[in-house]
């Protein structure tokens, strides 16, 4: 039930004639949080959604420390991941590498959740 439903007038009018309220039985609704929220995730459709922040932090394991340091992802928008470059010759040694970098990626995460890398130098 999504709603407490509202007490029968029979128990309402014992009530009021026996002069206090009995608590409602509420075992037929959520008692945890957790499965309140669980429930409300899965029909908001979030629960299978993909965490960008995981590949943020597979950045730098995947790449060197010198360009992790240069070089940082930005947005992940429609499986096309963004990374803005500081330095140029950085991003020309990145587009020499991209297709290593996304072959990888593409393995820890899967192709269906990044098809496509780009630099942005700025």
């Amino acid at each position: 039930m999504r709603y407490r439903s509202r007490r029968p007038l029979k128990d309402r009018v014992l009530a009021e004639w026996r002069g206090y309220w009995e608590p409602q039985d509420l075992s037929k609704f959520e008692n945890t949080l957790s499965t309140v929220v669980g429930k409300t995730m899965k029909g908001l459709g979030l629960n299978d959604r993909f965490n960008e922040e995981m590949v943020f932090d597979a950045w730098n394991e995947m790449v060197d420390g010198f360009i992790a340091g240069q070089a940082r992802p930005v947005s992940l928008e429609r499986r096309v991941l963004v990374i803005q470059v500081l330095h140029s010759t950085v991003h020309y040694e990145l587009e020499r590498m991209k297709g290593t970098i996304l072959r990888r990626m593409q393995e820890r995460f899967g192709a269906d959740k990044i098809r496509e890398i780009r630099f942005r130098l700025g």
